[in-house]
């Protein structure tokens, strides 16, 4: 939402790791849009061209981008050995999901994952 703790963890040099989960949507809420309102998407679909490794280096910080898990784990493996502020930009596709997911005013009870949703749509 904001990447002012990044410019305070910069400033005084704290070593902290943000990993950013970046599918250029808002994803949760894209999500809910998928699977409660038949995929009638209203504005989720951001399109646009934040650099958060630039971001990251306007601010003071190190910043890495990973397309891939391979890439990622390097990425991660790198930060940590920094001991530095650094982001993680994680490149993912727009409708990757987040589970579990608990519908609108459900109880807990009611959460469910991947394999739920597929053996419901058998």
């Amino acid at each position: 939402m904001n990447m002012n703790e990044i410019a305070t963890a910069a400033r005084y040099n704290i070593p902290i790791i943000q990993v950013v989960i970046n599918n250029h949507v808002l994803g949760m809420v894209r999500q809910w849009q998928t699977l409660f309102y038949g995929e009638r998407y209203s504005n989720t679909v951001l399109e646009d061209n934040v650099d958060f490794v630039k971001v990251a280096e306007a601010l003071g910080a190190t910043g890495i981008r990973a397309t891939d898990l391979k890439e990622f784990e390097k990425a991660l493996k790198d930060a940590i050995k920094l001991n530095k502020p650094v982001v993680i930009d994680c490149i993912i596709d727009k409708d990757d999901k987040v589970w579990p997911m608990v519908p609108a005013g459900a109880p807990l009870e009611t959460c469910f994952d991947q394999q739920d949703l597929d053996a419901k749509n058998k």
